[in-house]
């Protein structure tokens, strides 16, 4: 052991350098301002997720809006072509059978994927029924 140090048996005084504990008041401020800051920032989160959902939502329903739109159209157009006389037809036998094609792809697969995804996600199930 080199004889300038202090043995490691030796009492050391460190009053000096030890800083004052902060007063009670202050610390509670801090603690409800750090509280106050949390619950600020989970309320801002909550808010632009539902602002995001709410975009989506609105998406969604005017693209069902839209394939409504479209099949209606299809199937008066198609309809009239049915019942019409042939001098006021105005579309050929190849544009009615595309007519067609578009009713049964806007019918069955736009409106029912959308219409399936969204009411999985945003439905709640609920609890199981009891048997």
């Amino acid at each position: 052991m080199q004889p300038n140090q202090p043995s490691p048996t030796s009492n050391l005084d460190l009053a000096a350098i030890r800083a004052s504990p902060p007063p009670p008041a202050a610390l509670r401020k801090a603690k409800e301002e750090d509280e106050w800051f949390a619950s600020d920032r989970r309320k801002r989160e909550h808010q632009r997720e539902q602002g995001a959902k709410t975009i989506i939502h609105w998406a969604i329903q005017g693209n069902i809006i839209m394939a409504g739109i479209v099949i209606a159209i299809c199937i008066g157009v198609r309809g009239f072509h049915l019942i019409a006389a042939e001098e006021w037809k105005w579309l050929t036998k190849e544009q009615v059978e595309v007519l067609d094609s578009l009713a049964k792809y806007a019918g069955s697969g736009a409106i029912g994927s959308l219409l399936t995804r969204y009411l999985t996600k945003n439905v709640d199930p609920g609890p199981p029924p009891r048997q």
